[in-house]
C-alpha cells in the first residue's frame, strides 16, 4: 500500500464502509466475481461490483451499504487501478441500466431479477429485501416481490416437470 494511502487495511462493516464513502475519499471495491455492493442513495441505489470506484463525490449522499458476499473496500494503490476502477463502476452503472431499458415496471423488476440471478449464487440474492432491489430500478417493493414470487413459481414448475411425483397404485 501506499505511503498516502487514507485506508491503512480493508474496510468490511458496513457501517465503517459508509463512514468512509461519506469522508469523500475515492475507494475501490475490494472482491472476487459473484460479489458486490448496495450503495443506498435516498431516492435511488446503486450496485458496485469488484474493482468498482466507490466514494468521492458519487457517494456523499449514501447513506447505508449492504454486501453481498464477501467485500471490502481498499484505497486504490495507482493511478491505473484508480482508472480502471472508475471504468469498472461504469460499466455497474451499464449492467443496472439494462435491466431498466422497459418502461413498465414489472419488466423492469424481471430484468434485474435474471440479471442478478446470472451474476450472483442465489443464496446472496434471497436475502436481500424487496425495498433494497426496487431501489435499483425504481420500481415498488410489491413489484419485485410479485416477479420473485412468479419466476419461484416458474422455476418449482420445471423442477416438478423434471422429477415428476411417482403416485402409488
Amino acid at each position: 500500500m501506499t505511503d498516502n494511502a487514507l485506508i491503512p487495511k480493508p474496510t468490511v462493516q458496513p457501517t465503517e464502509i459508509v463512514n468512509r464513502l461519506q469522508s469523500g475519499q475515492r475507494l475501490r471495491v475490494n472482491g472476487c466475481r459473484g460479489n458486490a455492493i448496495i450503495i443506498c442513495h435516498r431516492h435511488h441505489s446503486e450496485l458496485a461490483g469488484p474493482g468498482a470506484a466507490v466514494g468521492g463525490v458519487f457517494d456523499l449522499d449514501c447513506d447505508r451499504v449492504i454486501p453481498v458476499g464477501k467485500i471490502s473496500i481498499v484505497y486504490p494503490q495507482s493511478r491505473l487501478e484508480r482508472h480502471n476502477s472508475y471504468i469498472l463502476r461504469q460499466k455497474w452503472i451499464l449492467f443496472t441500466q439494462k435491466a431498466m431499458e422497459s418502461y413498465v415496471p414489472l419488466q423492469r423488476a424481471k430484468n434485474l431479477l435474471i440479471l442478478l440471478e446470472k451474476y450472483f449464487e442465489p443464496q446472496l440474492i434471497d436475502p436481500l429485501s424487496d425495498e433494497i432491489l426496487a431501489q435499483l430500478v425504481g420500481v415498488l417493493p410489491k413489484t419485485i416481490g410479485a416477479v420473485r414470487q412468479s419466476l419461484k413459481s416458474r422455476q418449482e414448475q420445471k423442477l416438478h416437470k423434471l422429477h415428476p411425483v411417482i403416485s402409488k397404485y
